[in-house]
């Protein structure tokens, strides 16, 4: 008798903590499961997937899949996700303790013996994970061990045990995902209703689109790794600096008969890097112009490549609808950017974006501060560039992140080497990474920080995020933090308090004022911080 195909239960735990009123992005879709759930669905297993973003009642549904499941899978990236991870792992052990637990992902690649450790993992796939969970799938089916598959970490005898090397392979080698597996309306719904732990698109909206129109939000995966060296990335260690990339015509074609069939109207790349070849966005860009540029597009592009990018591949990104792209400045200093290996010609920054406002596409541009021996003065240029790119080009963003040392990176090795402790349990990562960012933390000079933090307010008021007030009290701020900006000035921040003053003494609240517009405020702590002075 055949034996029968088994069930894989695929979990995706919450990107940010919603009891903490942290937002996401609904527009990102379980893409990491969905990838990996493509060679097992095309052979006839029946795959599950539990995306605790939409599904309110995850642990009720994984208590009921993981019964009689062949295997239980996740994956994680950084930040609350792998704390949460680690616990819905931990009571799905303890109820179902011979169900075997795969990992993947980001932060498992870089740090599988945490995993190994608390009990929560019988295999960790390193880096690309397709062809690898498909191996291990089909070892456990037949029964067999899985140190013969090849890209994993096991234990054996209390100690990590690496299977051999798994090279990365071409998009040709997996098929195109299973997109059945999810219901995309979930998404649209929590995109459109910001429910009880406020969750929304995190990207703008495109600016030149309708406010009207509800936001059809789509994520795809269009490339894999990325050929960059920098030292406070793990992509070089998890990628081995490898960039394989599905071709722009094919790209094209596929997701105009995703947009037919879902109708999104914006769609974004969960690349690393995107933009990595002129001729392949090209051929892209062009495709979509003949068929009438039905979505709005973005992804993330490096300041380098915008510099080499012809005029007219520039205005086919435009043409094509791009609206916004993702770009990593990192560092205001030449000195500093040899260090991180990233080496962009700081004289690039404003030409670049500069090239991309001409054409009304938009800029998220991120800065770090605080690198393993870093100077102070490195810092305060980081800022004092990052504001001068924010005045400039208004509608555009200019984040300062804190240097969080990651394993797998070269700039963690560093700062373990100069006395770095970091967490030792999942739950302590989980803790400390992009999403909950504690200043007393970050051991930085504290001129730094206090500048940092009025940058941060001066942005706020800058991009008109503050609504409470009268129309001309949100020009009088504006000015004022325009003009901080512009001159790298932030003393005195009177205009925050005389804001607050104003705020208060008018009796003014933000659920009045969101009540009223029907919309809310974005105040989700992190990234360049904004807190009271």
């Amino acid at each position: 008798m055949t034996q029968p195909k088994k069930r894989l239960v695929l979990f995706l735990p919450h990107r940010a903590d919603p009891d903490q009123g942290v937002r996401v992005a609904a527009d990102l879709l379980p893409l990491e499961l969905l990838q990996i759930a493509a060679l097992p669905e095309a052979n006839g297993y029946e795959v599950h997937i539990i995306d605790a973003m939409v599904h309110d009642d995850y642990m009720e549904r994984l208590d009921q899949l993981c019964d009689g499941a062949l295997l239980f899978a996740s994956s994680c990236i950084l930040g609350f996700q792998v704390a949460h991870g680690a616990r819905v792992a931990k009571k799905i052990r303890a109820k179902y303790p011979n169900l075997p637990m795969i990992w993947g992902g980001w932060f498992p690649s870089v740090a599988p013996e945490l995993y190994l450790q608390e009990g929560i993992a019988d295999a960790v796939a390193l880096g690309q994970g397709e062809l690898t969970f498909w191996d291990v799938v089909q070892a456990l089916t037949a029964g067999e061990s899985l140190e013969s598959v090849a890209g994993l970490v096991l234990e054996r005898d209390g100690k990590p045990f690496y299977t051999p090397h798994r090279a990365v392979v071409g998009f040709e080698k997996i098929p195109d995902v299973p997109w059945h597996l999810i219901d995309f309306e979930e998404y649209v719904a929590r995109q459109n209703d910001t429910g009880p732990w406020k969750v929304r698109h995190k990207y703008p909206d495109p600016w030149k689109m309708d406010p009207n129109d509800p936001v059809r939000g789509f994520s795809y995966y269009s490339s894999f790794g990325c050929p960059e060296p920098c030292t406070f990335c793990c992509s070089p260690v998890v990628t081995g600096r490898r960039w394989k990339a599905i071709p722009g015509d094919v790209l094209a074609e596929r997701l105009l008969g995703l947009q037919d069939r879902f109708k999104f109207n914006v769609m974004r790349f969960q690349d690393a890097n995107f933009g990595v070849k002129e001729h392949r966005s090209n051929v892209f860009s062009e495709a979509l112009i003949e068929a009438g540029s039905p979505f709005w597009w973005s992804g993330c592009y490096e300041i380098e490549t915008i510099h080499r990018y012809k005029k007219e591949s520039m205005d086919l990104m435009r043409d094509s609808h791009c609206h916004m792209i993702s770009v990593g400045a990192e560092a205001g200093s030449e000195e500093q950017q040899d260090r991180i290996k990233k080496k962009i010609d700081v004289s690039h920054f404003e030409s670049s974006l500069r090239e991309m406002n001409d054409r009304d596409i938009t800029t998220g541009c991120s800065w770090i501060i605080g690198y393993p021996n870093e100077t102070p003065e490195s810092m305060r240029e980081t800022i004092r560039v990052a504001a001068e790119m924010k005045y400039k080009f208004r509608r555009s963003a200019s984040d300062i992140f804190p240097f969080r040392p990651i394993p797998g990176t070269e700039d963690f090795d560093t700062t373990v080497k100069m006395g770095y402790q970091p967490p030792t349990t999942l739950e302590g990562w989980g803790a400390m990474l992009e999403y909950r960012l504690e200043i007393d933390d970050l051991q930085l000079p504290e001129d730094v920080v206090r500048t940092w933090r009025r940058y941060g307010v001066a942005s706020t008021f800058y991009d008109g995020l503050a609504k409470e007030g009268a129309g001309w009290v949100h020009d009088l701020m504006r000015g004022i933090s325009g003009w901080r900006l512009r001159n790298n000035n932030y003393s005195v921040p009177i205009e925050g308090r005389l804001f607050h003053a104003y705020v208060k003494t008018t009796g003014q609240n933000l659920k009045a004022n969101t009540a009223e517009s029907g919309q809310e405020l974005d105040r989700t702590p992190g990234v360049t911080p904004s807190a009271p002075l």
